[in-house]
């Protein structure tokens, strides 16, 4: 049992939890071996620090009991007296790291403050360059260190009643700092410093900032400097408004945080002044605003003595387990304070606190979120330092900002501040009559605003709210609105968009049920909602919400909050995420749908709200099916749906058409919903009228030559519920045999892709009792259209002549293959001459797909015929796996293997991931495939679980299909595809294929000269099939060039190395195609190295290196200079002339014209013992002065 516990445990933590600080020896030695920053290897060892801390930013307190040792280190080199400034500087970049991970709070705790590093860090601090900004650790960390030394108990005026010897570890510098003259004292240099420092508006003003605030409220500083300072500071921000040093105002504002309030009080009114007389928040600068609030509430804090609001209230016990009883204690009744005797003396408030309140219930408004956050806590703050009638005023007006006039910043702040209040007691109990209609709205806030939504910081702010009441309240103060709040808070942990809104919720859903108990049903559904489970948007819509609404208290609030507010907003993908969550909605709460659900959506319907008038009409598809499925699961037999209710729905797209709705933008969203819901109440077997099916089919047949292809397929899904639920009867035989010819007659269109993809698509899911009629007809115009123009017309299926750009339209044949399957799958194999058990059927079937294997169509969009063959591959293992074994011919089965297998080693890692896995469950396939030549073998090849192999990477599906070589029956196919993916541009594909290629033929020497008589016969096969070609030529480059096939090359008795000469020059004759030309040089240098064929390659290459490509001239020149390096010594070349040839073809300028090129090419023809070629023209002449002769 404690195993299970302990197993349950380590489940349960995050997979990155760190437990110890496990570097701390390496780092040390890192600590150990700083470099200069001038140093070439500092970068390197710095990135390597910096990644090894960095991963306990998450977890930084297993930092705290190493933090000693590491500072002792870093702080001991940086005092050493001789140091290096570079190796100073990167010590310092080290130990800002260590401050980045713990933050300064924390480690300045940490610092060493003996009195005698004062003047060392001082002393170090005034040669610093503010300017330069490549070292600006080094003075962060000297200003956080002075922060704490500043904090010395000692009068500072005593430091510097004597001259102090030089520390012996102090620095020795040639230079005196420019900034700050090394004869004032210290306390003016701190002085200056900060003053310095705090003007610079780089990260070290923040800290300058830190600095000021703990020197200038020492008792013994804040008298001389305190006031001189502040006058410093107003009169920088009153000369220069525009640039404004963010240093200074974070000064002010700490000073006011951590100074005492009496030291303070006397320049309250003036700072108050002065800071509002800058007019900050008027700008779009958020900094500056932001340290303005701050500086405006801690000067509301300074003009009213600390204490705590008398009248707050508090909540008294907060006992866990109280509150899942349901039993409240005497502790448990809490309420309001009395206000003591001694504290119901009059509280003075100054004038300047109104001022203070007005600019922070303006800041609530800013545009800044940084900003809403300061001044909500800064309203809570000095609220709570009011007398009870003035604090209600404040409440009040913070009330007040939540109204509909207001814009969504406002409301955002509003609710922050109100549960800023709220934590602190500040909100009685009365005011919660009012607050709580408005934390509704706040909740469900969701505006657009041009092409955006505003409202999800405000529904967050509410939660924050919901959080807060849930801590500050006794269980029967909220007890009224108990209902509210939960099904509010509920309704947006399931519905809303955003994640950070539904976990916001969740949260603040758990925090009630644990601190007040009276949730209905709160544990059951808190353990439901959590965090996790509320992130995924689908599961909180479908699954939670459908668990929540077996709680009855809940349905009807969630179910008003999608048709109130999900129905018609203004993102689709919730839209009809809505729907399917009201059918769910639907089966737990019937009567409510069909009483008041479904005539609201039905009324509003009316509306010109696009996003509303689809959500309604598909939340009605989906509640329509709900119903139904219940009426015709109940018994006895119930009905939801009135008479008139079925009247309104078969009213309803008739309406759509008489309106035009389904035209221009606004058209294609209310073709999508309308095509949902003619398949909802088709699903359903809704009663209808023949006008509302005329009507559903109009729209449908408008949907299918849609150029959207998801409406097109919304529409075939329609039409398959539809054609399957209502045209079954008898009497519409003829009006169906009109639609099957209609949508014959739309497949032949030949002017746009997408007309033809709907009505092929259409045709593939008309149900058996209206294809069977029409069986041929429809079987050869999708054998017509899942073959190119050329295909068809080679298997006789091409009777027009149809427009020449159908041959790009690949997608249009991937849906009439697919088309295909589904017929076949619905007419099935039982029956005559009208189902797939004829074998003619059958046969032309098979064969179209074989043909679709073979589709390569190119486009600027690649290789889309590999849509095709994909389809057909999976059409043809659905056919071949689920058809009577005895209507499959040996020959068919092997064409389908073979084509499976070639897929499975070309070069598009999809299709051959598909190919690879369908040839593996096909060989496994039970019952067993008949006529599968060698099939035991194949079973020993292939692994039974088709899962265990990676069909998409190369490197294992490579190796599986190189042994299919062994195999006569099987290996011309394999090395078609092999010479597909070793001969393209993809270096890994190349790579992996080469290898599991030569690997194999290294292995199996008896094999090659067969595989090769195979390679010839491709060559042969597919001359001047450029899609072949191609990449055969660089296959032939590679597979010559590794030595697998050497024994061929030198056997005279072998045509190889003829019969591949003979087909290049037969592949080239012309010189038309550039890049071919070019490639297959590299094959003719290959063939270099049989000796026999050595002259005729000669003087092949040398004509291309008079052709007039410079292209081809160049590459000749180099491939020729690299096959005679190689080979020279088995060629007919003489060697005496080899060092001349070898030189004339590496520092010619091949790029020259013609001209000048043609003779050197002559004199290197001589060189190596050829007759220098002559053009066709030049015969021509020399023949015709024979001739004359």
């Amino acid at each position: 049992m404690s195993n299970a516990v302990e197993d349950c445990k380590d489940e349960d933590l995050p997979a990155n939890t760190l437990e110890l600080f496990t570097e701390l020896d390496q780092v040390l030695m890192m600590i150990d071996n700083i470099k200069s920053i001038e140093a070439s290897s500092f970068e390197r060892d710095f990135e390597q620090y910096t990644q090894v801390l960095s991963r306990y930013q998450e977890q930084p307190h297993l930092l705290d009991p190493h933090l000693e040792v590491l500072l002792g280190k870093l702080l001991g080199k940086i005092r050493q007296p001789q140091l290096p400034d570079g190796e100073r500087h990167a010590a310092f970049k080290y130990l800002y790291i260590i401050s980045k991970v713990r933050t300064y709070k924390v480690l300045v705790k940490f610092m060493p403050h003996e009195l005698s590093d004062l003047e060392f860090v001082l002393d170090l601090l005034g040669q610093q360059d503010p300017k330069e900004f490549a070292q600006w650790e080094t003075r962060y960390m000297l200003l956080l260190w002075m922060s704490i030394l500043v904090l010395n108990p000692f009068h500072m005026a005593r430091l510097d009643a004597y001259e102090t010897a030089p520390q012996p570890n102090a620095p020795i510098t040639n230079s005196i700092s420019n900034h700050i003259q090394s004869k004032t004292t210290k306390m003016e240099r701190i002085y200056e410093l900060i003053q310095l420092y705090v003007s610079t508006n780089d990260t070290c003003s923040s800290m300058a900032a830190f600095l000021a605030a703990k020197y200038f409220i020492r008792s013994d500083i804040k008298d001389l400097y305190l006031e001189r300072f502040f006058d410093w500071i107003m009169e920088q921000h009153q000369a220069d408004t525009v640039n404004v040093k963010f240093g200074q105002l974070a000064a002010v504002a700490a000073i006011l945080k951590h100074g005492k309030r009496e030291d303070l009080l006397p320049y309250a009114d003036k700072l108050l002044q002065w800071i509002t007389s800058c007019q900050y928040k008027d700008g779009n600068d958020f900094l500056k605003y932001k340290n303005y609030v701050k500086i405006i509430q801690r000067i509301g804090l300074v003009h009213l003595k600390p204490r705590i609001a008398a009248w707050r209230y508090k909540r008294g016990t907060r006992s866990l387990a109280t509150n899942l009883s349901h039993a409240v204690g005497p502790g448990g009744e809490s309420a309001a304070m009395e206000v003591s005797t001694d504290e119901a003396e009059e509280i003075l408030v100054p004038d300047a606190i109104e001022e203070v309140f007005e600019e922070l219930l303006q800041a609530l408004r800013s545009g800044g979120n940084d900003i809403r956050w300061s001044a909500a806590k800064g309203l809570g703050r000095v609220t709570n330092r009011l007398p009870k009638e003035l604090a209600d005023e404040v409440i009040g007006s913070v009330i007040d900002i939540l109204s509909p006039l207001e814009p969504h910043e406002a409301w955002h702040g509003g609710c922050l501040a109100l549960a800023e209040l709220a934590k602190r007691g500040l909100l009685l109990p009365h005011r919660l009559e009012e607050l709580v209609p408005l934390l509704m709205q706040a909740l469900f806030y969701d505006e657009m605003k041009g092409y955006m939504s505003v409202g999800q910081h405000i529904r967050d702010s509410a939660c924050y709210m919901c959080w807060a009441f849930a801590r500050a309240y006794n269980p029967d103060d909220v007890k009224p609105f108990v209902h509210k709040i939960s099904s509010g808070l509920l309704t947006v942990a399931v519905f809303d968009r955003e994640v950070n809104c539904r976990r916001a919720a969740s949260a603040a859903f758990q925090e009630s049920v644990g601190r007040l108990g009276n949730f209905p049903f709160g544990i059951e559904i808190s353990t439901t909602t959590d965090f996790y489970s509320v992130g995924i948007r689908q599961n909180s819509y479908l699954n939670i919400s459908d668990y929540i609404a077996q709680f009855e208290v809940y349905r009807e609030p969630l179910i008003n909050h999608l048709v109130q507010r999900k129905v018609n907003h203004w993102d689709p993908a919730i839209r009809e995420l809505t729907a399917k969550a009201l059918y769910k909605l639907s089966l737990k709460e019937p009567e409510y749908m069909s009483r008041v659900v479904l005539p609201q959506l039905l009324a509003m319907t009316d509306t010109i709200d696009i996003n509303c008038r689809h959500g309604c009409v598909l939340a009605m598809g989906e509640i329509t099916l709900a119903l139904r499925d219940l009426e015709r699961k109940s018994e006895p037999s119930l009905a939801y749906l009135t008479n008139q209710r079925i009247v309104e729905l078969n009213e309803l797209i008739k309406t759509f058409l008489e309106r035009n709705c389904y035209r221009g933008m606004s058209g294609e969203l209310m073709k999508s919903c309308t095509t949902n819901f003619i398949k909802n109440c088709s699903r359903a077997q809704l009663q209808v009228t023949p006008e509302c099916l005329a009507s559903w089919q109009k729209v449908i047949d408008s949907c299918l030559i849609t150029k959207t292809t998801t409406i097109r397929g919304a529409a075939v899904k329609a039409f398959a519920e539809l054609s399957r639920t209502y045209y079954c009867s008898d009497v519409r035989k003829s009006e169906n045999e009109v639609i099957v010819s209609t949508y014959l007659k739309g497949a032949e269109n030949d002017l746009e892709e997408h007309i033809r993809m709907g009505y092929l698509a259409a045709l593939g899911v008309l149900p058996a009792f209206m294809l069977r009629p029409q069986l041929h007809a429809v079987l050869d115009s999708l054998v017509k259209h899942s073959l190119t123009p050329l295909q068809a017309v080679m298997v006789n299926e091409m009777s027009d002549r149809e427009n020449i750009q159908t041959y790009r339209w690949s997608e249009a044949r991937t849906e009439s293959v697919r088309a295909l399957t589904k017929v076949v799958k619905t007419v099935g194999y039982e029956g005559g001459l009208d189902t797939f058990s004829e074998s003619e059927n059958f046969k032309k079937v098979i064969d179209c797909l074989l043909k679709a294997l073979d589709e390569y169509t190119l486009d600027n969009r690649g290789d889309i015929g590999a849509w095709v063959r994909e389809a057909a591959m999976s059409s043809l293992y659905a056919i071949v796996s689920e058809c009577p074994p005895d209507l499959l011919s040996s020959e068919q089965v092997h064409r389908i293997v073979v084509g499976f297998m070639q897929q499975a080693v070309e070069k598009i890692d999809r299709t051959r991931g598909l190919g690879g896995r369908l040839c593996c469950q096909l060989i496994h396939h039970e019952p067993r495939i008949p006529h599968i030549r060698e099939h035991d073998r194949l079973l020993e090849i292939f692994p039974k679980e088709a899962d265990s192999v990676l069909w998409l990477f190369a490197d294992h599906t490579f190796p599986l299909f190189c042994e299919l070589l062994a195999l006569p029956d099987y290996s011309k196919r394999v090395m078609l595809g092999l010479s597909a993916s070793i001969g393209q541009l993809t270096e890994s594909l190349i790579k992996y294929a080469s290898t599991a290629l030569f690997q194999f033929l290294r292995s199996n020497p008896e094999m090659v000269p067969r595989l090769c008589l195979e390679v010839v016969q491709i060559f042969e096969e597919h001359l001047l099939n450029e899609r072949v070609t191609y990449p055969l030529l660089s296959f032939l480059d590679i597979l010559m060039g590794s030595g697998t096939v050497e024994s061929v090359l030198h056997d005279e008795s072998h045509p190889f190395a003829e019969d591949i000469l003979r087909l290049l020059n037969l592949e080239v004759k012309g010189y038309k195609k550039l890049y071919k030309t070019a490639t297959s040089i590299s094959a003719f240098c290959q063939l270099l190295q049989v000796p026999r064929l050595s002259k005729r390659i000669l003087s092949k290459l040398s004509v291309f290196l008079g052709l007039q490509h410079v292209h081809v001239r160049k590459t000749a020149a180099t491939k020729l200079y690299e096959a005679l390096a190689l080979h020279g010594d088995v060629t007919e070349v003489p060697e005496d002339n080899m060092d001349e040839i070898l030189t004339l073809l590496s520092e010619t300028d091949w790029t020259m014209p013609l001209v000048e090129v043609r003779p050197l090419r002559n004199h290197l023809c001589l060189l190596m013992g050829i007759k220098p070629p002559v053009s066709g023209a030049a015969l021509a002449a020399a023949a015709a002065s024979n001739v004359k002769q």
